[in-house]
């Protein structure tokens, strides 16, 4: 009987996953799942490093499960551990944030309506690391990404994406699979977002990168009056309910209702507003102004 592959670990930011909103999986009930990413990653299990910033336990002294944030700079993964994650839950309740850590584990979906997907991460392994092997991290996350930015770009050329042209010009099977999957689904790839946030986050480990002029820059600057509207509607909704942030879908709702924008406008705005440390997530599916 042959045993199951085991799933690639991808490194990949947290920007980039949480803005996935597909789902596959094989016909087989047995078939792993996989989070198709915007610029066509296959994701099933992910390799993450960052500052672990919270951890409390949401379930009972006799059986808890683990609950904790790690931060890297894009955004947050949300991770969890509980009976089933044994090695995982312990290191989350030894760590004391904030603590560089490295997460492995595989992605968990949440549904709270059809027009949105809240992703995490179920701990198989969380350990302490070092400044500089989450440095190291970021710069293998920042070339896969560059890769995947490359493969979409020459996918945007074709008429049709093919998976055997892609294929052709020496990019991974897999990747080739996703990204076709991924031009099938989302509106808009946003490829001049992703360039500008990896060279905001080669920043954190190489001061002296300068981004390549790749993208107009002077569009995202003429967002920002859109992008302060935005902020101002969380922070009155934060008002409103007196509460430790605002649910996603009641500022979506609210943003979209008052300034006729899109859904993929709405969390390309969200998502700047999180690389720039002006939004945070409290808890998965939550947001809140940082100040």
């Amino acid at each position: 009987m042959s045993m199951m592959r085991r799933e690639v670990a991808w490194r990949i930011f947290a920007d980039e996953l949480n803005n996935s909103s597909l789902e596959t999986s094989g016909d087989d009930e047995r078939s792993p799942s996989y989070i198709i990413s915007p610029l066509g990653a296959k994701v099933n299990r992910v390799y993450a490093v960052g500052v672990l910033t919270e951890v409390d336990n949401r379930g009972t002294p006799e059986e808890p499960l683990w609950h904790g944030r790690v931060s890297d700079p894009t955004g947050t993964f949300f991770i969890s551990a509980g009976r089933y994650q044994p090695e995982a839950a312990t290191a989350l309740s030894n760590i004391e944030p904030p603590k560089f850590v490295t997460v492995v584990g595989k992605t968990s979906t949440y549904r709270p309506d059809d027009d949105t997907m809240l992703i995490s991460i179920r701990a198989e392994l969380v350990k302490e690391v070092t400044e500089e092997q989450r440095d190291y991290w970021i710069l293998e996350a920042a070339r896969g990404l560059k890769t995947r930015l490359e493969a979409m770009a020459e996918a945007s050329k074709m008429e049709e994406v093919s998976v055997r042209e892609l294929t052709a010009l020496g990019y991974d099977p897999t990747l080739a699979e996703g990204i076709k999957k991924a031009a099938e689904h989302y509106q808009t790839h946003g490829l001049e977002r992703y360039w500008s946030m990896m060279g905001d986050a080669l920043r954190y480990v190489l001061p002296e990168y300068e981004q390549a002029d790749t993208f107009d820059r002077p569009a995202e600057a003429a967002d920002e009056g859109l992008t302060d509207r935005v902020l101002d509607v969380i922070r009155e909704l934060e008002e409103e309910t007196d509460e430790d942030g605002v649910s996603y879908e009641t500022v979506r709702d609210a943003v979209i209702t008052r300034e006729g924008i899109s859904m993929s406008e709405f969390d390309e705005i969200i998502s700047r507003l999180r690389r720039h440390g002006k939004l945070l997530e409290p808890a998965l599916g939550q947001i809140k102004s940082a100040y």
